[in-house]
């Protein structure tokens, strides 16, 4: 029995798995959605609009279906999440695009065959770039004075 009174199934480490695992659908099927919704081009990616009205309703109909699915069984698993902090999540998110950055650079790529010393410090100028910017939305999310919504504007401690 949990806190409430209520019949468990899975001890915390389990509803954990689950709920990390039910979030992945979840982050998909948004992903899907947008797909179907506006199939535009990004920076880093191109692809063809190669999806009727029709599939693209019936797509969203089946997502709509998933995410009913998802919710039942959430509540059935009693894998719905304590509430997050946005900025937690946030600060996770840059970790780990800065993690991936870094398996990205010139050493790493060195890995799949020779790599000239220009191509080296494009790539890692590049990245270093990137990287430097995704610091801009750390040390927002890590201002210990967050601006509440309608008061203007942070200014991110340099």
């Amino acid at each position: 029995m949990d806190s409430e009174g209520r019949q468990t199934f899975l001890n915390e480490s389990q509803r954990r798995a689950v709920s990390a695992s039910l979030q992945l659908v979840e982050r998909a099927v948004q992903e899907i959605e947008r797909l179907v919704t506006s199939p535009a081009t990004s920076l880093t990616s191109r692809l063809a609009d190669d999806l009727s009205a029709d599939e693209c309703r019936a797509i969203r109909t089946a997502c709509v279906q998933v995410r009913t699915a998802l919710s039942i069984a959430c509540r059935r698993l009693k894998a719905e999440t304590a509430a997050r902090s946005r900025r937690a999540e946030i600060r996770g998110e840059v970790a780990t695009l800065w993690a991936m950055l870094e398996d990205t650079k010139s050493p790493a790529l060195r890995g799949y065959g020779p790599l000239s010393r220009e191509a080296s410090a494009v790539v890692d100028e590049a990245l270093e770039e990137i990287s430097k910017e995704l610091q801009g939305i750390l040390r927002v999310v890590a201002d210990p004075n967050p601006v509440r919504s309608g008061a203007g504007h942070p200014s991110p401690k340099v």
